[in-house]
């Protein structure tokens, strides 16, 4: 019994010193391959974030720039002086302070035939000029009003543009029709304005935004992502292209950041990791004593009795001491069939209510996800299979107006109406979110599948459910995303990412539709 005993007890402690050293293990990688990457990935999109608030700084300069221009163009004076029939406009309005107040560079008007009629700004030596088009000393803008021409040769539109300029100085320009204002009349012309993005704008511009920034023009390139160098453990930095013109040109922003953010994670993180081994040591430790006291003991008094079983010729009794216990071991004896034909029953109902949705009785994701990584990994070279992802449009705005009841009413009638449907042809419906579904369809191709989902889609709509609020259809309707087994899609993970931007693609082009995924090659458009 001693060698029992003690026998025991070290094995059993060497395996909780096993289990805490392989858990400290599982803590080190969890914070290696979890936790940073997680960190890392936080600090990325602080980075984008911070690259966007610059961009919206430039996108705001640019608005301003906008109503700046179209201020002026849409003026009666103005409309009246490219017509030739107010001259005293020039020396009223364009002298060296309206241009340094309006921090501007050049104003260009040009008539109803694209030519220059006025230029105003300062010339290369940053001296104010002003005189009618481009003739001396107003020459130097050349380059520039050839630049504006050609735009509006290509047939603008009688709206209002704005953009960046990289070459061969960093600006902005706005360009608008001259109308008479609150009169609908033909353009008279078009007005420009140049602003540099000078070193004082710049600086004004890490002033609104609070971050450390530099504007560069460079080559343009295809790739506009997000470029983070992590230069220390305290400092970064970040850049980002943005289309400007010429197109053989773009803007870069570069921003130093601080990783304050990231440390701060890091630290807290460190302090959570040591307190958290700290508890697990002490908490395995009570462990320990609480199953010598409640479970070794009787363990070895049990054991001691199975071995005076096979010694002794008279069997002895059942110690009283286990069998007066009212816990666990002292009802095994008793109690162990009963039990184990009570856990049959109660993992069989376990296991269905786990596969199964509790409020549209369909399959849930759980059992879709199963059934979709069967499907895949043993399914042959030469199959298709495909998945469906079904959203109901604008479920909220039902939910909103008829309640949650009726929300749920209508669950239920969807999610059997449409197994009702795929079921029978060997399709598997699944619950797979709060207003969604996933369909599983093996050896389907894209054709049939597209075909299977406007059939489904005329059936919902025909089941006449009203959707009163609902800016689609007066019934309610759904928008359905269909992606089948490729190349490059064989993960359950890839298809149904695929059926998820489909059916992104299918409410973006209106809803109650269904859309095929299609592979999407990202550009970058500048909203001027």
């Amino acid at each position: 019994m001693t060698v029992l005993k003690g026998s025991l007890r070290n094995r059993f402690l060497l395996s909780l010193c096993a289990v805490l050293c392989l858990a400290l293990l599982a803590l080190v990688a969890i914070a290696r391959f979890q936790i940073m990457p997680i960190l890392l990935e936080d600090e990325e999109a602080f980075a984008s974030a911070e690259l966007d608030r610059i961009e919206r700084a430039l996108g705001a300069e640019l608005n301003h720039m906008r109503r700046l221009v179209e201020d002026w163009a849409h003026w009666d004076d103005t409309y009246d002086f490219v017509q030739g029939l107010r001259p005293q406009y020039v020396d009223s309005n364009l002298y060296e302070s309206t241009l340094e107040t309006l921090d501007l560079e050049l104003m260009v008007f040009l008539d109803a035939s694209n030519e220059p009629y006025w230029v105003a700004g300062y010339d290369e030596h940053g001296e104010f000029v002003s005189c009618p088009g481009v003739m001396p000393p107003c020459d130097w803008a050349n380059a520039s009003i050839a630049f504006l021409s050609r735009h509006v040769a290509q047939g603008l539109e009688d709206a209002t543009y704005t953009w960046l300029l990289a070459a061969p100085g960093l600006a902005m320009v706005g360009l608008s029709p001259i109308h008479q204002s609150h009169q609908e009349t033909p353009a008279a012309g078009w007005l420009a304005m140049v602003r540099p993005l000078s070193e004082p704008w710049i600086e004004q511009l890490r002033d609104t935004t609070g971050i450390e920034l530099e504007l560069n023009p460079v080559p343009a390139q295809a790739d506009l992502a997000l470029v983070l160098e992590r230069i220390s453990p305290t400092y970064m930095t970040a850049s980002r292209l943005v289309p400007a013109l010429p197109s053989s040109h773009a803007l870069r922003i570069d921003a130093a950041l601080p990783r304050q953010r990231y440390q701060a994670s890091l630290e807290t993180f460190r302090f959570a990791l040591y307190w958290t081994s700290g508890v697990l040591i002490a908490t395995l430790l009570i462990v320990l004593w609480l199953l010598e006291r409640m479970v070794l003991l009787p363990l070895r008094q049990l054991a001691t009795f199975t071995q005076r079983l096979h010694r002794e010729a008279v069997p002895p009794a059942m110690p009283e001491p286990l069998l007066a216990r009212h816990d666990e071991i002292g009802t095994l004896s008793r109690e162990f069939r009963n039990l184990l034909d009570h856990q049959r029953q109660q993992s069989d109902l376990l296991r269905e209510l786990t596969l199964h949705d509790p409020l549209t009785g369909v399959a849930n994701r759980r059992l879709f996800d199963q059934r979709l990584t069967e499907l895949l990994h043993h399914s042959g070279t030469h199959q298709c299979h495909a998945a469906m992802m079904i959203d109901i449009d604008h479920f909220k705005l039902y939910n909103d107006h008829y309640g949650h009841q009726a929300g749920d009413a209508c669950l239920i009638t969807l999610a059997q109406h449409m197994e009702a449907q795929l079921k029978p042809l060997g399709f598997l419906v699944a619950r797979t979110g709060g207003e969604e579904f996933s369909v599983l369809l093996p050896n389907t191709s894209e054709d049939e599948a597209l075909r299977l989902a406007r059939e489904l889609l005329e059936a919902i709509e025909a089941l006449g459910l009203d959707h009163a609020t609902s800016p689609t259809s007066r019934n309610v309707t759904v928008s359905i995303g269909i992606a089948t087994q490729q190349a490059n899609t064989v993960e359950p993970g890839d298809i149904m990412r695929a059926a998820d931007q489909a059916l992104y693609q299918a409410k973006a082009n209106g809803r109650n539709r269904a859309a095929t995924y299609q592979a999407f090659d990202p550009t970058t458009v500048f909203d001027s």
